[in-house]
């Protein structure tokens, strides 16, 4: 029996496009966090913002949230928890601001503080690039939710879980070599 109709295909594209595109990334971030730990640098220790401890618990609740919509996915209105994930992802970028805000009001600024800190800047700005795609990803499986959108419904969950997992890392990159 062949399985591949358009629609399947179609699905296994946006899968395996998924997986390529974390595999990128993840290798972006591993590089990059690698010149953080060995060739960065500072004139003098930074305090990671108490903003991005915050930030952390928004993605750990957004994921938290998508995971239960995923679970309850054959009951009506599956599509329920992709508007407060899409909100807690825009919040996370506000709180992420704020936290820029932070770094440069103390004097942890991006040219004069040294390469850890610019290190720090780039791979939390990059972070956040990609969150702005997962947001974009979420929002669109949300708005075609009646239609296509739920044959992507997995493929943007599990991207949102891995930016979450990814900022995880990060923060943890970032308070070992702080």
């Amino acid at each position: 029996m062949e399985r591949s109709s358009t629609g399947s295909r179609g699905l296994m594209s946006a899968k395996m496009g998924t997986w390529l595109l974390m595999i990128t990334v993840a290798i972006l971030f591993g590089s990059i966090s690698l010149g953080y730990i060995t060739n960065g640098h500072s004139p003098r220790n930074f305090s990671i913002p108490w903003t991005f401890y915050l930030n952390t618990l928004i993605l750990i609740v957004s994921s938290v949230m998508l995971h239960i919509g995923w679970i309850n996915r054959n009951e009506k209105g599956r599509g329920g928890m992709l508007r407060p994930a899409v909100l807690l992802g825009i919040l996370f970028l506000v709180s992420q601001s704020f936290a820029w805000y932070q770094l440069y009001s103390g004097g942890t600024d991006w040219a004069s503080s040294g390469q850890k800190v610019s290190y720090l800047y780039v791979l939390t700005f990059l972070h956040a690039i990609h969150l702005v795609g997962g947001i974009l990803f979420l929002a669109y499986v949300w708005a075609r939710f009646d239609r296509n959108g739920q044959k992507y419904l997995d493929s943007a969950i599990f991207f949102w879980h891995f930016l979450g997992i990814l900022w995880i890392y990060l923060l943890c990159v970032l308070l070992i070599n702080a």
